[in-house]
This record gives structure tokens, C-alpha cells and sequence, in this order.
């Protein structure tokens, strides 16, 4: 998804949010407070991670991508998923985003996958291949648990 793209998926959910129906958004992480829903680790950086946000408010927090595709919880509930783009550049839908491993790059748990749009991704990942969130979870899925 390139920019324009992603700007026009951003527009249309605060214009839906506009006309009365409820949207859940990202909220802001209290970092060296926050802890992760799976793994229970602080939250000390917002680059690499993840969140859920249920239609009630309710917010859950994780501390590495990996840990939100990773986590039952989140892969069945009714919770809105977001992840910060790598770089700090922002929250966003993991449905608007692909992910990529760069070389050497490490996230706090080990799974290493940051969030980028597509044109990026494809550029960074070592196999060229800009991983969509259902892909990066059945990726996940099949490998042992990171840290």
C-alpha cells in the first residue's frame, strides 16, 4: 500500500468516526509502564510493537509484533489491530501495512518484523517479499516462540 493509499484508509475511518459510528484508535503508549498481553514485558520503545483495541476501550499492548500475531487473544477477538510503523512514523491498521525483517534488525522478543508500506517493505525484506498480517501470522505460527 503506498502512501496515498494509506492516507485515503486513514481519512475514511475519521470520516466514519465523523458520522457517528463508533471507531476504535490507537492509543498512546505509556512507555516504562505499559506491559505486553502476551509476554508481560514493559513497554520501553514504541518501535516493533502492537495493539489491540476492543469496541468497550478496553486496550491491550505488546511489546513486539510478534507477540500480537503470536497471541490468541488477539487473532480471535473483536479488537481493532494496530502496530507502529517502523521508524516511530505512527499507528496503523495491520490490514494497511506489510512487514518486513531487515537484516540485523532486532525487535524486543526476537521476532524481528517491523511495519512499513509495501514499496518499503519490498525494498528491505532479504526475499523481496512484503508480508501482508495473515501471511506474517501463519509465518509466525509455524516457528518456535522467539525469546
Amino acid at each position: 500500500m503506498n502512501r496515498r493509499q494509506l492516507l485515503a484508509t486513514m481519512a475514511m475511518a475519521a470520516a466514519s468516526a465523523m458520522c457517528g459510528r463508533p471507531v476504535p484508535g490507537p492509543q498512546p503508549v505509556a512507555l516504562g509502564h505499559s506491559t505486553c498481553a502476551k509476554c508481560n514485558g514493559i513497554l520501553y520503545l514504541v518501535d516493533g510493537t502492537g495493539q489491540a483495541v476492543y469496541p468497550d476501550g478496553t486496550v491491550r499492548f505488546y511489546d513486539d509484533i510478534g507477540c500480537m500475531a503470536t497471541h490468541a487473544e488477539a487473532l480471535r477477538g473483536s479488537a481493532q489491530l494496530y502496530v507502529q510503523l517502523a521508524g516511530s512514523k505512527g499507528w496503523a491498521r495491520v490490514e494497511d501495512v506489510t512487514f518486513a525483517s531487515p537484516p540485523n534488525a532486532q525487535t524486543v522478543r526476537g521476532y524481528n518484523y517491523f511495519a512499513y508500506p509495501e514499496e518499503e517493505a519490498r525494498q528491505i525484506a532479504p526475499d523481496k517479499w512484503a508480508r501482508g498480517w495473515n501471511d506474517l501470522v501463519n509465518e509466525l505460527a509455524k516457528k518456535p516462540n522467539a525469546r
